[in-house]
């Protein structure tokens, strides 16, 4: 479906692809071959008030189809082609990005219908998705255009900008939506992009509107220096107009136009206050969730005592421990030694560490090497029934994530393999 011009100048495309700024990005008119982008017109579906809701909860000026094989059959075969090889390996050729991946949901693509009065604050994409189970990060987006007719006085040209939050030095490269226009960019924590309010004129209003078919590609891996935590999209609200300066008198247009873009701000705060509490009601429930965990948690306790009250520290189901772990145990007969047997992880990135483990008041002091097992034993005099605390403590610990080890993010010490109580 791609024009075999496209792959022809594949080579041309991802040189200029790779040198754009602010970020890279391509723009190719004449992007599918001319009879499939007229059909993509022909049925390109009408504005659905039902797939129009916004980021706040209103109907807005967005109309999104993300399942495109219901829209026509046509659009089915389009669907099946985006989701190819061949079109992975042309996105490729003309990126450099390689190992592309789709999304079969196609979640937040899909034809996008932009009436008058809509517009879109520059913003960076969510940057990861998971599907089947598995992460995998957004590297590109293709956004297709689909308009006919269309004058860059009626704005809705995608921008692309370096850093919208500094206006006074923000650089923007913009791109009319020209039917058949594609529009190619990376996705990455500075890609910025938006377009700015449509405005038709009030003939155009009723048969006219912003046609966009939108495709995101995805990759399983990322560079490691592009890798960010997981977030949603954010976006920065436009500038004021330059015409708002001193002196300047107010028209009743506007205080219309200020009044809508502190509407939008107050929006948006609205909408990272919900992300916030949503988010801090996730933590609350992993906060619960651990703390029940560490009072299920049971030691490996041999011998003559058992467990009586929940691990305190940090602690794990598969052993690991953190640089403190403290248990209260109670004796089931009477006990002269209390046997602590942990390992250091041969993976820290120290050769030697101390521990120090005291029982019921007595302490003991062991300089153990990493990847070896070793057993700190703590004589003691306790009778049948009595209650004491064992607590084992490292003067080390390491991150095996920060480490580049894996992607365990937990400061770990030690691990235990048993407490024997004899």
């Amino acid at each position: 479906m791609i024009s075999p011009d496209i792959l022809r100048n594949a080579t041309t495309l991802r040189r200029s692809f790779q040198a754009a700024q602010p970020f890279k990005h391509i723009s190719i008119d004449g992007f599918f071959e001319n009879d499939k982008a007229e059909a993509l017109l022909r049925d390109f579906p009408s504005f659905d008030v039902t797939k129009a809701i916004n980021e706040f909860g209103e109907v807005g000026g967005k109309a999104v189809h993300t399942r495109l094989p219901e829209i026509s059959s046509f659009y089915a075969q389009v669907y099946d082609y985006l989701m190819s090889p061949d079109f992975l390996s042309a996105m490729t050729a003309v990126t450099g990005i390689e190992d592309l991946i789709p999304d079969p949901t196609m979640y937040g693509g899909g034809t996008h219908d932009n009436r008058h009065g809509q517009g879109l604050d520059p913003h960076v994409d969510f940057n990861q998705l998971t599907v089947d189970g598995a992460i995998i990060h957004r590297r590109a987006n293709l956004l297709l255009y689909l308009n006919k007719v269309w004058d860059d006085s009626w704005g809705g040209a995608i921008e692309l900008h370096s850093n919208p939050r500094e206006p006074d030095i923000n650089q923007i490269i913009a791109f009319a939506p020209l039917f058949n226009r594609a529009v190619l960019f990376e996705t990455n924590e500075v890609s910025w992009h938006g377009f700015p309010t449509i405005n038709l004129p009030e003939e155009q209003r009723s048969i006219n509107s912003r046609k966009c078919l939108s495709v995101y590609l995805y990759t399983r891996e990322r560079p490691a220096h592009e890798i960010a935590g997981t977030h949603g999209t954010f976006y920065v609200a436009r500038p004021l107009s330059e015409r708002f300066a001193p002196n300047y008198t107010l028209t009743a247009a506007d205080v219309a136009e200020l009044r809508g873009a502190v509407r939008q701000r107050d929006h948006l705060i609205a909408m990272y206050q919900r992300a916030e509490e949503a988010r801090g009601r996730e933590a609350d429930s992993l906060r619960a969730q651990l703390t029940q965990t560490l009072a299920d948690l049971r030691l490996p306790i041999t011998g003559f005592a058992r467990q009586v009250r929940r691990v305190s520290g940090q602690a794990y189901s598969d052993g690991w421990c953190g640089r403190t772990v403290r248990v209260e145990l109670e004796a089931t007969r009477a006990l002269s030694s209390v046997v602590v047997k942990a390992m250091a992880a041969e993976s820290a990135p120290y050769k030697t560490c101390r521990f120090r483990v005291a029982v019921d008041g007595t302490e003991s002091e062991h300089l153990v090497s990493c990847g070896d097992m070793s057993a700190l034993e703590v004589p003691v005099s306790l009778p049948p029934g009595t209650q004491f605390a064992v607590s084992i403590t490292s003067d080390s610990s390491f991150n095996p994530a920060a480490l580049g080890i894996s992607d365990d993010h937990r400061d770990l010490a030690f691990l235990l393999s048993e407490i024997m109580c004899v």
